[in-house]
């Protein structure tokens, strides 16, 4: 996943008990313009900005990929506008790994989790173009190419 310049969360479910489901898309830079509306966006300068510019979304001939946590002890997902804040520690690009993160901290802090129950976990995160999915499971998920063209 951490090839495609920019994804796109298309679908999260639980599928069953503790069992969470997580579609995500290869997005592009589109060959259109928006046309917003004042309606849509009142400040002129902004709405001037953006219908100059190129949207990025998720076309069929995209790679979709398929995530699945057969078990996790907690999942959040955040606005990309409000992500962010603490200083974190990952690996990886749009896909991640954390060693330190908020979201660690709130599992530590908000949970009974820890290394002895249920065991050693890890937290993933995924950065999509608006959303920010975190996960933390001490398995990791499944990932299956349901789509590349």
């Amino acid at each position: 996943m951490n090839q495609h310049k920019y994804l796109d969360m298309v679908e999260i479910q639980e599928t069953h008990k503790d069992c969470l489901r997580i579609v995500i898309a290869e997005a592009g830079v589109s060959d259109t313009y928006s046309d917003m509306s004042p309606e849509e966006e009142p400040n002129d300068a902004l709405r001037e900005m953006l219908d100059e510019s190129n949207s990025i979304e998720v076309t069929d001939s995209g790679a979709r990929y398929e995530i699945v946590f057969d078990k996790y002890i907690a999942y959040a997902v955040t606005d990309e506008s409000y992500a962010g804040g603490m200083e974190e520690t990952f690996e990886g690009g749009s896909a991640r790994i954390y060693s330190k993160s908020a979201f660690l901290n709130y599992i530590s802090q908000g949970t009974v989790a820890t290394e002895e129950y249920p065991g050693p976990f890890v937290h993933y995160g995924f950065y999509c173009l608006n959303q920010v999915i975190d996960i933390v499971s001490e398995r990791p998920p499944t990932v299956k190419l349901i789509n590349a063209k």
